[in-house]
């Protein structure tokens, strides 16, 4: 038991105890006129009542610890209080040792407390009633037994049923903060999974570029000219991924900044920046096309969404359409190299959508020091078609390898990020 509320009931008991005298003292007994009475006691003798209201006022300091057990030790003292002709102090004790089971016990226990304070109040109205046929002491009777034995446990009652509520608005706050902190983990699991997808679909294919022809440089024996082509496209891969970086951290830096401007990467490429392929698009694929042929695929292209009128196709459909064909082109040129691929992008209007398809002949030659994946490609092509309402599917025929998407064609759920 707790020190500080032991403290608290024992300084309870002793203030009772002090109080209950003090009316003994006063003469405040046999106050029922002795109908209860076995034993008629004198003035001189009206102590005999401090006896029971001490051995109350002793449970009182352990009434927390055992609460049934407290109360009918105090019941006891009260009977035997009831035999001496009954004390205006002994219902201090009584009171509190009451009030403090019906607030602590199980709900079983305090159904039978009400169950016998009830029959407490009805046995001396009923017995009022047939002696003396008196309706008014009849209701005296009733309404002295329910102040004893129902106001304690209706206290208590209201006490509970407030720190009840307290309690479950309490479990409620702190349901909320939880749902809280749950939903800013879960922003921050999806913003991360966006970054890494973001990240893998920017750099990787200009990275597997690199890999392909610096290995491919290596693999074969010195040569001026064809060396100095890979050195040439590996440079144009590198600044092309670090321009794809820096619109990336830009935008992450600033949603509100346009990509643009100057570009130090271009200007050292020598090659103008054009604002028109600034920005992924699923009509304008022919970069992807150029990254692709470079790293040595041959590449046919069906795109006839390069002639539907412009702004016809929702930004988040074209960022996620080209991030496909990006990682499509990607993963023929690593495990498939100096194979056929073809890219189609047909519009199907009913449903209004897109369906894009890439098909790769199958190769039995490895890629040149092509590092091997972690798998995520395919993951980061099924999120993002699954992001906007679209769906990726992809696997091998007897000889094709075939990646097909279909995607909404003028709205999606969701904003993309390039």
């Amino acid at each position: 038991m707790d020190n500080t509320n032991l403290r608290r009931d024992a300084l309870t008991a002793a203030i009772t105890l002090v109080c209950g005298l003090l009316l003994i003292g006063l003469g405040l007994t046999g106050v029922w006129g002795g109908q209860t009475a076995l034993v008629r006691l004198t003035d001189d003798e009206r102590w005999w009542f401090a006896l029971p209201l001490a051995v109350s006022c002793v449970v009182l300091v352990f009434k927390r610890r055992a609460p049934v057990t407290t109360l009918l030790i105090g019941v006891i003292a009260l009977a035997v209080d009831l035999l001496l002709g009954g004390s205006i102090a002994m219902l201090l004790p009584f009171f509190d040792l009451l009030y403090t089971a019906a607030l602590i016990v199980s709900p079983r226990v305090r159904r039978v407390l009400w169950i016998v304070a009830g029959v407490f109040v009805a046995l001396p109205v009923i017995y009022r009633l047939a002696n003396t046929g008196d309706l008014e002491i009849t209701v005296l009777t009733g309404l002295q037994q329910a102040a004893i034995f129902i106001a304690p446990l209706w206290w208590a009652m209201d006490v509970r049923r407030k720190t009840e509520l307290a309690e479950v608005a309490a479990a409620r706050a702190d349901a909320v903060e939880r749902l809280s902190l749950a939903s800013r983990q879960q922003a921050i699991r999806q913003e991360r999974d966006s970054l890494a997808r973001d990240l893998h679909d920017v750099v990787a294919s200009h990275l597997s570029a690199i890999a392909l022809h610096s290995g491919g440089a290596l693999a074969t024996p010195p040569a001026e000219a064809k060396d100095r082509a890979a050195l040439t496209q590996v440079r144009r891969s590198a600044l092309e991924s670090m321009e794809d970086m820096r619109t990336m951290i830009a935008l992450l830096r600033n949603p509100d900044v346009e990509p643009g401007g100057d570009d130090q990467s271009s200007a050292m490429d020598g090659s103008p920046h054009d604002d028109d392929t600034a920005v992924p698009r699923l009509t304008h694929l022919q970069p992807l096309v150029d990254q692709a042929r470079a790293n040595g695929l041959t590449v046919t292209v069906d795109n006839q969404l390069a002639h539907l009128p412009g702004g016809r196709v929702s930004a988040a459909t074209e960022l996620a359409g080209y991030r496909i064909v990006q990682e499509a082109l990607t993963n023929a040129a690593k495990h498939a190299p100096r194979s056929q691929v073809s890219v189609q992008v047909i519009p199907d209007h009913d449903p209004a959508g897109t369906g894009i398809t890439i098909r790769n002949t199958l190769s039995t030659e490895a890629g040149t020091d092509s590092p091997s994946g972690l798998g995520l490609g395919l993951i980061s092509m099924r999120e993002r078609a699954a992001a906007i309402g679209g769906q990726v599917t992809a696997g091998a025929t007897a000889h094709h390898w075939t990646v097909a998407a279909i995607l909404p064609l003028t709205s999606s759920p969701a904003t993309a990020t390039p």
